[in-house]
């Protein structure tokens, strides 16, 4: 009987290519902490009109190559700033040996990775080229393990009975804990938040297929880069409400921080809230649900994710 593959067993490696679609002439390879992976390609068959003197239908042909997929990862404060260069390009990186300040800003590229997924207990590798993270969202505050999932697009799938690379670089897990987590509002740190989430959308476009390479695409153009989010927050009083009605804008932190000064924290310097209203639902406390989106004022990084740990260099 023919042996099945374990997903336990399974792994994801990543690398940074050269350029879109091209390998690095020099493989690094980075074992990656995950709890599923699915990216996978899709190729539709075309449907042919084509008469042939009798009812039955003639052969399909071959149409174009879609390799897009959700990963979901652990979040954590070292594997994360992997996936923040795929989304951001490299961060800029200061500090000491042991105390590594690394912050990411909106770049005008891209990177693109090589990602595949490895099935050892089969000898198989999947492997993806020309992927890159279309949006990233994590949601905090909740009962629950903290994830982070990458929506992502890819030009093309090529199958393996080796790995990508022998030695690879296996990143340690450092998980980010629900209790880690933070909120400023204009500055201060709240204490009436619930529950929230962000999200960050690339918009990259995957449209761009090309004649002559099999019916894949040529190029994933990153587009506008926009962030957003919501939270579930006490009413205690009508500040934001106020400032949502107006139109006033307000800076934005998350954050996650542990003892040791190790910390991972996405600041929006301008943040407007969608208007909103507090709803009676019952005799218990009064909520508000919030959605906000940030919004560059003066051309300045909508966005700036500053990861401080002991990794050298991403």
């Amino acid at each position: 009987m023919a042996k099945q593959a374990r997903g336990y067993k399974s792994s994801m490696m990543v690398d940074f290519e050269a350029s879109f679609g091209e390998a690095p002439k020099k493989k690094a390879g980075y074992v990656l902490p995950m709890n599923s992976n699915e990216l996978v390609k899709n190729q539709t068959l075309i449907e042919s009109d084509t008469i042939t003197n009798t009812r039955n239908d003639s052969q399909p042909a071959l149409g174009r190559v879609s390799v897009e997929g959700d990963i979901v990862m652990p979040a954590d404060y070292v594997a994360i700033g992997y996936m923040l260069k795929a989304l951001f390009g490299a961060p800029v990186t200061s500090g000491e040996e042991a105390t590594k300040t690394h912050t990411f800003t909106v770049g005008d590229d891209q990177p693109s990775m090589i990602v595949e997924k490895g099935f050892p207990d089969l000898n198989k590798y999947i492997r993806y080229t020309g992927v890159k993270i279309n949006t990233m969202k994590l949601e905090y505050g909740q009962d629950q393990e903290m994830t982070i999932s990458y929506n992502v697009m890819g030009a093309a799938r090529e199958q393996s009975g080796t790995a990508y690379t022998s030695s690879p670089t296996v990143v340690p897990l450092q998980r980010i804990a629900q209790n880690d987590a933070y909120i400023k509002i204009g500055g201060t740190e709240s204490r009436i938040v619930k529950e929230g989430s962000i999200e960050i959308n690339a918009n990259l476009d995957g449209d761009q297929y090309v004649v002559g390479g099999g019916g894949v695409r040529g190029d994933i153009p990153e587009g506008i880069m926009k962030v957003n989010g919501t939270v579930k927050a006490l009413f205690t009083d009508t500040e934001w409400l106020d400032k949502a009605d107006n139109g006033e804008s307000v800076p934005v932190e998350i954050g996650f921080k542990r003892a040791d000064g190790t910390t991972v924290s996405f600041t929006m310097p301008t943040v407007q809230f969608e208007p909103f209203d507090a709803p009676i639902s019952g005799p218990a406390g009064v909520t508000v649900d919030v959605t906000w989106r940030a919004f560059s004022a003066d051309g300045t990084s909508i966005v700036t994710v500053v990861v401080k740990n002991n990794q050298v260099s991403y």
